[in-house]
């Protein structure tokens, strides 16, 4: 078996709780391969060495979202409550071409309490401890507070990594199904 770089301490979060309605179906469902975009991303994480996977959505036999109106960091915020101090490895459901090359690396830096990508907050690692968890209390219970994924990194401290010479198409979302049949030409 290959060495798993993220090691065997890491939680995987799969982000699946959105309504997909620009893409007009479930992205959780869409396939490639003949595997659905949530079993890839599930076997990509255990393959980084993942110790298990959760998945954010209820629709998908995951942790419902408690707040629904809060996106991802809503999402965050319902698995965080459910699991135990621990580092996770956060990456939304639709990304076609998410590797196990693209994970390592913010597995590696833990300086802060979370790594990403420079101009992508998604994937990330995020050091899941009772830090993240005030602030994430705080981002979601607060009205009119600005609740994106870039606001918690800069609330509990985010190293960015650089992406100089890197293929970035690894980073690319499917929102769309102009989204969708791009990424996968």
């Amino acid at each position: 078996m290959a060495a798993r770089p993220c090691g065997g301490n890491m939680i995987g979060v799969i982000l699946a709780g959105g309504l997909s309605s620009r893409m007009g179906e479930d992205k959780a469902l869409l396939e490639i391969g003949g595997i659905t975009l949530l079993e890839r991303t599930r076997q990509v994480l255990l393959e980084a060495g993942a110790e298990r996977v959760v998945v954010s959505g209820a629709r998908h036999g995951g942790i419902a979202d408690r707040w629904t109106a809060k996106g991802p960091v809503g999402g965050i915020a319902s698995v965080a409550g459910e699991l135990d101090d621990s580092e996770l490895l956060v990456v939304p459901v639709d990304m076609p071409r998410l590797s196990v090359a693209l994970l390592a690396p913010l597995c590696d830096e833990r300086r802060m309490h979370a790594t990403r990508w420079a101009g992508h907050p998604l994937p990330m690692r995020l050091t899941l401890d009772a830090a993240t968890r005030a602030v994430l209390a705080d981002m979601v219970e607060l009205e009119g507070k600005a609740c994106s994924v870039s606001a918690l990194q800069g609330r509990v401290g985010v190293a960015t990594l650089s992406l100089d010479g890197a293929d970035t198409r690894a980073l690319v979302n499917c929102n769309t199904p102009d989204d969708w049949h791009e990424a996968n030409a």
